[in-house]
């Protein structure tokens, strides 16, 4: 019995190079076979002891060249399958290669008057079978085309189920005459799968992303603004004007009533619903890096990693960018996001060309709107831009109709995390609770519940376990300490506050001393005296 290799190329030799096959055929059939071979960097592989010949110009291979190279040799190791097909589709080479690939051996092939079509069951990407089976399309079986790709299903022998991509060159005599081709193919299973593991991994991270936008619109929706206060009525209609349309928003009021909020709701709810929200608090940056963080950085000094070389601005482009206190920005920075809205692109630090970022901003700032006018902390131009939709947040002492709404809208939030499960609130609450001047607005509401509920136990809610921060008093409750006089020492009134407001400043900061001063408009070593001389422990101010 003739061994598979040596059938191979004893086919081969026969139906291809020397079967009336002229020596410029010859040269002609290598060409393509090397061509095809080259294009996927196939490097036979000659076993120990073996010479290995170099591929010469075709131009300059004679036929005592082609005698001397061992093709049977070269083709029976390479890693990819070589087949020859003749006018009538039917296999005249089939390496070892072909043989491991279809588990077809090449004496049944080859020996057989079967067109390649009725030996293996192909299929196109979407499963649909190719009437062809191996052959390409009629395009490069007519010639239209030197060298053609295609990626197929091939079911083998014992019916698994293969991934390959093969490179066809249609196969021409001297003459121009003929219709045979020669086909390279190699196995792609592995990668398949990896790239249907990507694409599967991709949907589901898709999947994901829908749903955290749809508890976002759930979470940020107009339901979740509880309110029967006129105040906060005219703020949800401004809300609803401010999601029809895409034009920049300014939030003004206190920290902690809730412009961060607002600005989530209007988002969530409007025309860029779909695209990113980006928070940021860049005026808490050093002044030396603010513009870098909004707008980007390229070159030298952008920070590998840092996503400097972005910059928030661009990376909310499709959607909104929030820029908490934004009176506090520096002029220059107020000057280049002005550009950057008007522009509709921004330039990095450093860079040259802007680069287009279609995005809304939505600004906040503690101070009211009159006073942001009047101060000069914001460019009058850049006011006026932001300021075509304005929001003024009131603060939780001008509403406390609506404590009793915020309170149980906290309670059910607590409630649904497990932790506890309360049912009902104790009268004493809310009398504290309205005596309460809340400094810290909304922000400070949430905090104290969530501490009442964290402390406490049972279904009720009671006045005992509510905990005011020391300095968080308002006059009525100062009066009260001060007994029958209802007089406090002025220097003692002073303190309360100033150290109120330090407290507030650190929690709004999450304890960053020196954003709190920046904020506070002190340095570090003024802010660390008092805290000294008032008693303020980190510990107890939350950091």
């Amino acid at each position: 019995m003739v061994a598979p290799a040596a059938a191979c190329v004893s086919s081969f030799a026969a139906s291809v190079l020397v079967s009336g096959a002229e020596g410029g055929a010859r040269v002609d059939t290598l060409r393509k076979m090397r061509v095809l071979l080259d294009s996927w960097g196939t490097t036979p592989t000659i076993p120990c002891g073996q010479p290995s010949y170099p591929w010469t110009g075709a131009n300059t291979m004679s036929d005592q060249t082609l005698e001397t190279i061992s093709m049977d040799r070269i083709l029976a190791n390479t890693q990819d399958g070589v087949f020859v097909l003749d006018e009538q589709r039917r296999f005249v080479f089939f390496n070892p290669a072909c043989e491991r690939l279809t588990g077809f051996r090449a004496q049944e092939v080859l020996q057989s008057d079967r067109a390649c079509s009725e030996f293996l069951d192909c299929r196109d990407e979407q499963g649909r079978p190719l009437a062809g089976g191996l052959c390409p399309g009629l395009g490069v079986a007519r010639g239209d085309r030197s060298v053609a790709r295609q990626v197929m299903q091939l079911t083998t022998r014992a019916g698994e189920r293969r991934w390959i991509e093969t490179l066809y060159t249609p196969l021409r005599d001297a003459h121009g005459e003929g219709g045979g081709l020669i086909g390279v193919m190699r196995e792609i299973t592995e990668l398949r799968e990896r790239e249907e593991g990507y694409r599967e991994t991709i949907e589901e991270l898709r999947d994901e992303v829908e749903r955290l936008h749809q508890r976002m619109r759930e979470q940020y929706g107009f339901v979740s603004i509880v309110t029967r206060s006129p105040g906060m009525r005219l703020v949800l209609d401004r809300i609803r004007s401010a999601c029809e349309n895409g034009s920049p928003v300014l939030i003004c009021g206190e920290a902690g009533t809730g412009k961060e909020r607002v600005a989530r709701t209007i988002h969530f709810n409007g025309l860029q619903k779909d695209g990113p929200f980006v928070a940021s608090s860049v005026a808490a940056a050093p002044a030396d890096r603010i513009e870098a963080e909004l707008f980007g950085q390229v070159g030298v000094g952008a920070a590998v990693g840092s996503g400097e070389g972005c910059g928030l601005y661009r990376a909310a482009d499709g959607g909104t960018l929030f820029i908490e206190g934004v009176d506090r920005l520096p002029g220059s920075t107020q000057a280049r996001l002005l550009g950057a809205i008007e522009e509709r692109a921004v330039r990095p630090v450093g860079g040259i060309e802007p680069v287009a970022a279609h995005v809304r901003v939505i600004a906040s700032a503690n101070l009211p709107l009159e006073a942001l006018a009047s101060s000069g902390a914001l460019r009058e131009d850049l006011l006026y831009r932001l300021s075509v939709i304005s929001i003024e947040m009131p603060p939780l002492r001008a509403r406390k109709e609506d404590i009793p709404l915020l309170v149980h809208q906290f309670i059910g939030q607590l409630n649904q995390q497990g932790m506890r499960q309360v049912k009902e609130v104790g009268a004493e609450v809310w009398e504290i609770l309205d005596r309460h001047d809340w400094p810290g607005n909304v922000q400070e509401l949430h905090n104290v519940i969530e501490s009442a509920f964290a402390s406490g136990t049972g279904e009720a809610l009671t006045g005992e376990a509510i905990r005011l921060p020391a300095a968080h008093v308002s006059l009525h409750e100062s009066a009260g300490r001060a007994g029958g006089s209802g007089v406090l020492p002025l220097d003692d009134l002073l303190a309360d506050y100033e150290r109120q407001a330090i407290l507030n400043a650190l929690r709004q900061t999450n304890g960053q001393r020196s954003l709190a001063a920046r904020r506070m408009g002190i340095s570090r070593s003024r802010l660390y005296r008092r805290m000294e001389a008032l008693g303020i422990v980190p510990k107890l101010a939350g950091m």
